[in-house]
């Protein structure tokens, strides 16, 4: 769907675990992955300086060899082209606002869901917006799937399926235009500051409702 040809990707990560669970979550993103591995900052730079041909850099926050804003500050200088994606325990905002500032294109929290998280990503590989849904997200007792309009609520249902803008306008025969200003009242009705916050936020009112 967002990816056809072969995805080129270095996850970094000092938990062997946690690496691996990464590992298995990339492989589903749309078509083929390469899949390279590092534990510090150290080795991470130096595999990645070995080709400019990265289509994804998935980094914990605190590892061995440098601080992370070094880290990243280096990695993105050498590789501005490649969306750095933080991933990581830490709920500090400092963290987040730090990381962002070296360079780094999203910030994750390890304790998201696995398919949040994969939203997250191709969000950010499709449409290279800047997003760090890290902190938890309080859904307003106000807030309602009833408050959106029957067409409001097929776009919201694309975007928890991860699909661009281009591709909702596509399948809903509208024009991209007209999609953002609807993804545009649904963050307002939900209260949301971006997309994925957005598709985390419909969830947890489907469970409520379906807890009801």
């Amino acid at each position: 769907m967002l990816y056809y040809r072969h995805m080129k990707i270095l996850i970094a990560d000092d938990h062997e675990l946690y690496r691996d669970a990464l590992s298995i979550l990339v492989q589903r993103l749309d078509g083929p992955t390469d899949i390279h591995l590092s534990t510090s900052y150290t080795e991470l730079l130096q595999i990645a300086n070995t080709t400019d041909n990265w289509d994804l850099i998935l980094v914990d926050l605190n590892m061995p060899g440098l601080s992370y804003y070094e880290g990243i500050a280096q990695l993105s200088a050498r590789h501005p082209n490649t969306p750095i994606i933080v991933v990581t325990s830490s709920n500090d905002p400092k963290d987040s606002q730090l990381a962002l500032q070296a360079g780094a294109l999203g910030y994750m929290s390890k304790s998201m869901k696995s398919d949040d998280m994969l939203n997250a990503i191709k969000l950010m590989l499709s449409n290279g917006i800047s997003i760090h849904p890290n902190h938890p997200t309080n859904t307003s007792k106000d807030s309602s799937l009833n408050d959106l309009t029957p067409r409001q609520q097929d776009v919201l249902t694309l975007l928890c399926q991860g699909e661009s803008n281009k591709r909702i306008a596509l399948n809903l025969d509208l024009s991209e235009h007209t999609v953002k200003l609807h993804v545009r009242a649904i963050l307002q009705t939900l209260n949301a500051e971006n997309r994925t916050q957005a598709v985390i936020i419909a969830k947890q009112l489907l469970i409520q409702q379906s807890e009801s």
